[in-house]
């Protein structure tokens, strides 16, 4: 171990490598060196000292004081990282959340079929997990490259496993050095959402394609639905969708990805955005840092996760420390990226993520295009008529539905009605019965077919007559029940 006089001379001679050097002072904390500015600039010679004192754990920072330019060097503490074993884990895991929790929950709910199906978890890894994942991967990467790029050591990500919906609470990386200067505080914290956005955009385009075809929701549905950003709304514009449709989980995937930037882009404490303002305004970024906190718990009126999200960034630190240089201003081109990035923000943002649209529980029958509702239909002895409608799941959460005829004696007079399929989200079942059970999560519904055949002769009475059947849905505990009244002109 080196004594104290051959440490601070093994110091100063790393030092006048890069600058001329007039005055060393020696403090407890720090040794700090009177340095005179190269003709060049500080920027390349203090980041060459820098890449030569941080493998030796020493940290140096520039300033400047009373018209002089001080560097200061301080002794690291040892710090102890966490293995590649725990990224590998963390990412096995999440892997199995994001596909189970994430991908079959949502293309579950999506579709109708059994969350454990090979369907749902097939498509739901290859429209929901995948790409999410991507994503989230691809903005991490996005800062380890640039982190390496600059000569800052870096974690791989920490990819963190959830529950439902999303299967996964995101991920991050462990910056292991401090930051050199703002042109890497910007780089490093901007190239994360710039990447994920990029990825995120075709994402929300392919899904918002598919949403097209996918069965509609009531106006009148319940339980939690996403809120567009500006920019969702926008990319929407590109498809002829109607206003309340079914969310394709592809889609879910590119909304979840363009909210996930617009949280990272906020300009508070470490967060990405909080690189990107402290890049752009210095230290007056922590009056930008404390507004957004109490602009987070002011929409916790609309949304109460904002209030958790504001209280997590005030515990974790409102302040953002400065870079090792923080004297080199940034450039025109980095300034016009951070402004980029303020775009991105305003765009992607959504103050009211997810909105109730009802408590109770209940189920509707509804029109299906093509089909006249209420269901007046003219049938012809002997003849067969197709009929076709809609049950909504108009409650909070997911309900078994029974749907069975009343046939008001139709059959003693020769009709045979049956139920022919049924349809939730993208499957078809085929059946041939009078009486129907399935399962549908809140705000899903089935389209029935429903075939009517009458009978050859009506008796003595005249014709044309009318006579009516009903077809009954209920809940097995009979809380949410609804009947369809249809109504049939029997001609000869």
């Amino acid at each position: 171990m080196l004594s104290a006089e051959a440490e601070v001379e093994s110091i100063r001679s790393l030092v006048v490598k890069h600058f001329d050097v007039y005055g060393v002072i020696v403090t407890p904390l720090a040794l700090t060196f009177q340095v005179r500015v190269p003709p060049t600039g500080i920027d390349a010679p203090f980041d060459g000292l820098r890449q030569e004192l941080v493998p030796k754990d020493y940290i140096p920072t520039i300033t400047q004081e009373k018209g002089e330019t001080l560097v200061h060097v301080q002794r690291r503490p040892k710090a102890r990282f966490a293995g590649v074993r725990v990224n590998v884990i963390l990412l096995i895991l999440t892997i199995l959340t994001i596909v189970f929790f994430g991908g079959a929950w949502n293309w579950a709910d999506y579709s109708g079929k059994p969350i454990l199906s090979a369907e749902s978890i097939g498509y739901g890894a290859l429209f929901f997990s995948l790409p999410l994942f991507a994503i989230l991967g691809c903005h991490e990467m996005g800062h380890y490259v640039v982190a390496k790029r600059y000569h800052v050591r870096a974690s791989l990500p920490f990819f963190l496993p959830s529950v439902p919906p999303l299967g996964t609470l995101g991920a991050f990386i462990s910056m292991r050095d401090p930051i050199p200067n703002r042109r890497a505080l910007l780089d490093i914290g901007v190239s994360g959402p710039l990447v994920g956005f990029a990825i995120a955009i075709p994402v929300t385009l392919a899904g918002l394609a598919l949403s097209a075809a996918s069965p509609a929701v009531s106006p009148t549905a319940v339980g939690e639905a996403i809120r567009p950003s500006i920019l969702f709304s926008l990319l929407s514009l590109f498809f002829p969708v109607p206003s309340s449709f079914a969310l394709h989980p592809l889609a879910f995937a590119g909304w979840v990805g363009l909210f996930v930037t617009a949280i990272n882009l906020l300009p508070a404490g470490q967060l990405d955005g909080g690189h990107v303002a402290r890049a752009l305004l210095g230290r007056r970024q922590f009056y930008v840092s404390w507004a957004a906190v109490l602009i987070l718990f002011g929409m916790s009126v609309f949304y109460p996760g904002w209030f958790i999200f504001g209280f997590l960034i005030f515990m974790l630190g409102v302040r953002h420390p400065p870079p090792l240089n923080d004297l080199t201003r940034l450039d025109p081109g980095r300034k016009l990226v951070g402004i980029v990035a303020v775009a991105i923000l305003i765009v992607t943002f959504v103050p009211q993520p997810f909105a109730s649209a009802g408590t109770q529980r209940g189920l509707a029958f509804e029109a299906v295009t093509g089909f006249p509702f209420p269901i007046n239909a003219t049938i012809v002895l002997a003849s067969s008529i197709h009929l076709m409608f809609a049950i909504n799941n108009t409650g909070p959460a997911s309900e078994n539905v029974v749907v069975n005829l009343r046939q008001n004696n139709l059959n003693e007079f020769g009709f045979v009605i049956r139920f022919t399929a049924f349809r939730i989200g993208t499957a078809t079942t085929p059946v041939s019965t009078d009486t129907l059970t399935f399962r549908l999560n809140a705000v899903q519904r089935a389209v029935l077919d429903l075939n009517v055949t009458a009978p050859s002769s009506w008796g003595t009475s005249s014709l044309p007559a009318t006579v009516t059947f009903e077809v009954h849905a209920t809940t097995p505990d009979g809380a949410a029940q609804q009947d369809l009244v249809i109504m049939l002109q029997i001609t000869s």
